[in-house]
């Protein structure tokens, strides 16, 4: 009887999608995303490189800081219920996933039944289950860099981080007991619905913030209430679907909804401070919220920086009503390009590409205007953060690599000088000036990993709206006659190639840099 239930419930499935699919087919699809200025070039496999530390500048740069009710909808996974146990925490029984802050409404522990798959969504949601399908949000789960990371981290730490790693990666394997522990994230037996990641429903049944014990009083570190069931919360009034009700939430069009992943923080040290860097900005002071330029097209993003004025977009929410404001598009488009590329959304990718070269500016000041062989020139160049509502870079800054690449050459191209350049082995070269931060341990060593990190001696982001000032000297070699060009590149890439070929061993790939912004100046020679 089983087996002919299931047999029923998946044909039944097959119908809703058809039906799903062959009324989306007369509707208006979604504007083409912005088609950025230059395409990301492919990505070879590449031999393992020999390990070398992850190389930090000799020297910093000075920076100035300038309702319906419903039926729920079958689902077509399988769960284990001799997986699902009440999970506790002796220390702190009020968050029992601590250090993480989730907590479920009634303190009681769903089931896997209580929640929506995301490609059950995808049936009525066509197309933002497709926009979602290629974002960071969908593979967090299963990001190989993530996976190996936490790995590192549970085994340094006996564990003490597991749930911390799980509860941000996948809420609802986290909360459901399906996903304990990092062996559970690499077993075969998690259930379907928990490897989607970041999904519909891990948003869309937070019902509020929770804010005990988060840095300053504001969200961060998965501090938020889970509310499953029938009940989607989302920016409307009003809900036409039958497989469940909807309800208004102020929560999701507010920044607060992304600070409880992206606001993180060990004991009391602030690991990643994206939230903080928007709320003190001049965008949080006008009212623009992420959702503003992380869910918006790029060139809506840019509209935003420049006006300070929010963005407003008409669309399809779903196939069942097709226009609706305001609308969100579910790219999260941020900068992860590798992942992006790795997991073959090339369509992502050039939008990621997109949002970076139109992040910063760059201004370039020389000493002087015509030079002589022998003399000594300076450069003064000029980082601006002009589009990011967070500091550039952000997230886990002491992994992040955004650097100044210059280089001066003669008439015919011989380069004279430089700095920021490329080794062989894919490392930045000593001395270089490199936009991140440099993490310490609690016996003030040096070090990437989260969950070691004690303070920071220093931090070289720039805010948003603000400016760093790096000045260079060279000195114009003897045999210059004609002219002397400087070209002036500011470069990123999401993390030092060192890191993922020690972390990804034999499965490491070339980390792609993104060539931001560029300014070139040619200077003649005076004749002598």
């Amino acid at each position: 009887m089983r087996s002919i239930k299931l047999i029923a419930l998946t044909i039944l499935l097959l119908f809703f999608i058809a039906a799903a699919w062959g009324f989306s087919a007369s509707l208006t699809e979604l504007p083409p995303l912005s088609t950025p200025t230059t395409a990301p070039e492919k990505v070879e496999e590449q031999p393992l490189l020999q390990k070398t530390p992850v190389q930090q500048p000799a020297s910093a740069p000075s920076v100035k800081q300038g309702g319906n009710t419903s039926v729920p909808q079958e689902k077509s996974h399988i769960t284990n219920p001799s997986k699902v146990e009440v999970p506790t925490s002796n220390l702190h029984p009020g968050f029992p996933f601590y250090p993480l802050l989730i907590q479920v409404e009634g303190g009681q522990v769903p089931s896997l039944d209580d929640f929506t798959g995301a490609p059950e969504c995808g049936v009525c949601h066509k197309q933002i289950y497709e926009q979602w399908k290629g974002s960071m949000h969908a593979a967090a789960f299963t990001d190989p860099i993530w996976r190996a990371m936490v790995a590192v981290a549970s085994e340094e730490t006996g564990g003490k981080t597991d749930k911390f790693c799980i509860g941000c990666h996948t809420p609802i394997g986290l909360i459901t007991g399906d996903v304990k522990n990092i062996e559970e994230v690499f077993s075969k037996d998690t259930d379907l619905v928990s490897t989607f990641g970041v999904q519909c429903d891990a948003c869309h049944v937070m019902s509020e913030n929770k804010n005990a014990e988060a840095v300053n009083g504001d969200p961060g570190n998965g501090s938020f209430l889970m509310s499953p069931g029938k009940t989607k919360r989302g920016p409307y009034e009003t809900c036409d679907a039958k497989e469940h009700a909807g309800m208004q939430s102020s929560l999701h069009v507010t920044s607060k909804i992304c600070a409880n992943c992206h606001q993180t923080f060990k004991a009391n040290v602030p690991v990643e401070q994206t939230y903080d860097e928007w709320k003190h900005s001049i965008y949080a002071q006008k009212g623009i919220q992420c959702q503003d330029c992380h869910m918006m097209p790029v060139d809506k993003a840019i509209e935003a920086a420049r006006t300070l004025q929010p963005p407003v977009l008409t669309g399809p929410a779903s196939e069942l009503r097709p226009n609706r404001t305001p609308f969100f598009p579910h790219w999260f488009l941020g900068a992860n390009v590798p992942m992006a590329q790795q997991n073959g959304f090339q369509d992502h990718a050039r939008e990621m590409m997109h949002r970076l070269q139109t992040a910063a500016a760059l201004e370039m000041e020389v000493s002087d205007a015509v030079v002589t062989p022998g003399q000594i020139v300076k450069v003064i160049v000029k980082v601006r953060n002009v589009a990011a509502g967070h500091n550039l870079p952000t997230g886990l800054v002491e992994l992040r690599q955004m650097w100044v690449d210059i280089q001066a050459s003669d008439q015919e191209g011989r380069v004279f000088y430089h700095s920021g350049k490329l080794t062989d082995a894919g490392d930045i070269e000593q001395g270089s000036t490199i936009f991140n931060a440099y993490a310490v341990d609690k016996n003030g060593q040096q070090t990437i990993k989260p969950w070691e990190i004690d303070h920071f001696l220093w931090n070289h982001t720039i805010s948003p709206r603000g400016m760093a000032v790096v000045s260079y000297t060279f000195q114009i070699p003897s045999g210059i006659r004609k002219e002397v060009r400087i070209t002036v590149r500011l470069r990123y890439r999401s993390y030092p190639q060192a890191f993922i070929n020690m972390l990804l061993k034999s499965k490491a790939f070339t980390v792609p840099v993104i060539d931001m912004v560029e300014k070139r100046i040619v200077l003649p020679v005076a004749s002598q």
